[in-house]
């Protein structure tokens, strides 16, 4: 089952646009914010030490994706804004503080929203098939 579900991903990741990407990757960081918080009720600190650094992974992988000469002011405002949510986890890393995972997934949930309503706006443009290449 587990082979099949990282087939299922697999597929998903390499066949979707840019934008859809993106919003798989808030999707994922929600994800385990969700869960980190389940795991500090829970007093499982291990498990939730572990959900934030896949957490702060995807948002080191968001902040590394910026185009800052194409992007310009607004990809410098998403760098520090990733910033800061990475510092504001590691806070609640080390207080094991819901509130503030809460108040990361908020930042987070807003991106992928606007993100998410980009992304089907755009039109996807899929690459020419090689048969239509080829029949030139």
């Amino acid at each position: 089952m587990h082979k099949a579900a990282n087939a299922y991903m697999q597929t998903k990741v390499t066949t979707t646009t840019p934008g859809h990407l993106v919003v798989l990757l808030y999707d994922g960081a929600i994800t385990f914010l969700e869960q980190s918080k389940e795991e500090i009720l829970a007093k499982n600190y291990a498990k939730k030490g572990i959900l934030i650094s896949q957490a702060l992974d995807i948002i080191a992988e968001l902040d590394g994706s910026l185009n800052t000469d194409k992007g310009g002011e607004i990809a410098q405002n998403l760098h520090k804004l990733y910033m800061y949510c990475n510092t504001r986890l590691l806070q609640a890393n080390l207080k094991m503080d819901t509130g503030i995972v809460d108040e990361v997934i908020g930042i987070l949930s807003a991106f992928r929203s606007a993100f998410s309503e980009i992304s089907n706006n755009q039109a996807y443009q899929a690459p020419p098939k090689a048969a239509s290449y080829y029949a030139r």
